[in-house]
């Protein structure tokens, strides 16, 4: 009987050994303060022996779902009737319900867990998890007396203090339970988060170390891989993300943080392969639309991005969501669409006046000159001292909308009306321009073409002295304003023929030859004037 009961211990040690070396992972993303990466393992794998039990029901207990955590508990203490870690479990509940910390003292007090520092950090734990802090660490710095070269005492009198803001002592804390063990990997991960956005380097030396230590230790590749990408270095996080994957099965989430990892590595096409295995969630319904866009494939883009908007709350969406959808649906030549979209970021985001502008550009393109010059007439007012190619771009609206070959009115007279009001507003956004930006060539050559539209048959010459100060301001950049310099010249050359100035027709239509000998017009004009 003696010999059968020891052979049966020993079976059952080396089945509960087996069973949590097959947990191990989950067991060191709970180590390393993950509850959640390691509840998603043990939900995934099962909870077969006593161990996991645990670990499942403490995490639960720890989200505050104690009726849950309780079922845990003792399941694991169906499988195995002595296992201490179920034991405190269940103990941690009781004190959670009634107060009494009766069951975790009568486990404390057993001669096999007096100086057990293990089982004692446990209890302190306990202690915490119910919120009694000041208990906790009573408790745990008796356990660090108990036995002072046990890691995990340091551990947790290290969370506990970092949890009260003291970052200084929860690292030497930390650093003390490396230091009485260094392959405990858990410490390596939490001096990592510490450091995180303290000292970044630090923080990732911290993980290159453990890393080394034991390459196949998933938590501290998820954690390189995490802070990596927090930072913006995606080429590293990437790399330790792949490592990641190598070692665990993926699961959904697994493939949504890839597919992320993936985006800001630019490598659009495998994370929208990565999507696809991902859950299906506003993130990554986003971040598909974008990475069909960056792909060029607008036609695919718009199909998301419809799907996009029509599947979520407005509220959901961020200014970048409408920035994307408009430049998709310009892509796809939908610039009223593109417009409204553009407008909807400006509403999220009202300091940003190139969102009004790429709206104003996106009617402009739609026809829609009248919501074009709204716009570009909204940003020209809200800046105190406007630039030139704010006025430039109100300007050209104006001409544009005044030189549409598109019927404005139905009736002749009003369609003309409006056109020559548009090249009026035209003319005075230009001279305004030329107002505040004298030494610039552009308001001067703007002006002359609005006053050329104004009178087209240059029979008053509107546009005169406009080109001729184009003229003599772009002549010294020739290689720059060749062409504008020759529509200068061939206004100048038509209308002194039409004013029947032979000499001064000669003079500027050989200037236009003297740039482009090749000018069909040019040629006939002298040719006819000899």
């Amino acid at each position: 009987m003696i010999i059968e009961r020891l052979v049966y211990t020993a079976l059952l040690a080396m089945s509960v050994s087996f069973l949590c070396a097959q947990d191990r992972k989950g067991i060191d993303f709970y180590e390393a303060g993950d509850y959640s990466a390691a509840k998603s393992f043990f939900l995934k794998n099962g909870t077969t022996d006593a161990v996991s039990h645990f670990y499942l029901g403490d995490i639960y207990f720890k989200e505050k779902k104690t009726d849950s955590a309780q079922y845990y508990f003792r399941k694991g203490l169906e499988v195995d009737p002595e296992n201490i870690y179920n034991r405190i479990g269940l103990g941690k509940v009781i004190l959670a319900q009634t107060g009494s910390a009766d069951e975790l003292n009568k486990i404390a007090k057993e001669k096999k867990n007096r100086k057990n520092g293990t089982v004692l950090t446990m209890i302190a734990e306990a202690y915490m998890d119910n919120g009694q802090t000041k208990e906790a660490l009573s408790q745990v710095d008796q356990v660090i007396k108990a036995d002072s070269k046990n890691p995990r005492p340091y551990m947790l009198k290290g969370d506990i203090i970092a949890s009260q803001g003291d970052t200084g002592e929860a690292a030497t804390l930390y650093e003390n339970a490396r230091y009485f063990d260094a392959s405990y990997k858990p410490a390596y991960v939490k001096l990592a988060r510490l450091y995180e956005n303290i000292k970044t380097q630090v923080a990732l030396d911290y993980l290159k170390q453990v890393i080394e230590l034991d390459p196949s230790y998933v938590p501290g590749q998820f954690a390189y891989s995490q802070i990596n990408y927090r930072k913006g270095f995606y080429p590293e996080s990437l790399n330790a993300f792949k490592k990641y994957l190598a070692l665990v099965e993926p699961d959904a989430k697994d493939y949504e943080r890839y597919a992320t990892v993936l985006y800001f590595n630019k490598m659009y096409k495998e994370a929208i392969e990565a999507i696809e295995r991902a859950p299906d969630n506003l993130v990554m319904d986003r971040l598909k639309t974008y990475a069909f866009f960056e792909l060029g494939e607008y036609v695919a883009a718009l199909e998301s991005a419809t799907k996009f908007f029509g599947k979520y709350d407005k509220r959901d969406f961020i200014t970048q969501d409408y920035t994307y959808y408009a430049q998709i649906l310009n892509q796809n030549k939908k610039f009223a669409e593109a417009a409204d979209a553009y407008i909807e970021a400006y509403k999220r985001d009202d300091h940003k006046m190139e969102y009004l502008q790429e709206a104003a550009k996106a009617y402009e393109k739609a026809g829609d000159y009248d919501h074009a010059i709204q716009y570009y007439r909204m940003i020209l007012e809200n800046h105190p001292e406007p630039s030139l190619a704010e006025y430039y771009l109100l300007g050209t609206a104006y001409y544009s909308a005044g030189t549409t070959t598109g019927v404005l009115s139905d009736d002749p007279n009003q369609d003309q009306l409006r056109k020559k009001e548009y090249l009026t507003e035209a003319d005075k956004t230009f001279s305004n321009m030329i107002g505040h930006f004298p030494d610039h060539y552009l308001g001067y050559l703007m002006r002359a073409r609005a006053n050329f539209a104004l009178d087209p048959q240059a029979e008053e010459g509107l546009a005169v002295p406009y080109y001729t100060k184009a003229l003599e301001m772009m002549l010294p950049d020739v290689e720059k304003r060749k062409n504008d310099i020759l529509e200068s010249y061939r206004y100048l050359g038509f209308y002194h023929l039409g004013k029947n100035d032979v000499t001064q027709a000669k003079h500027f239509w050989n200037k236009v030859l003297e740039y482009d000998p090749a000018d069909e017009t040019a040629l006939q004009v002298i040719k006819s004037l000899k």
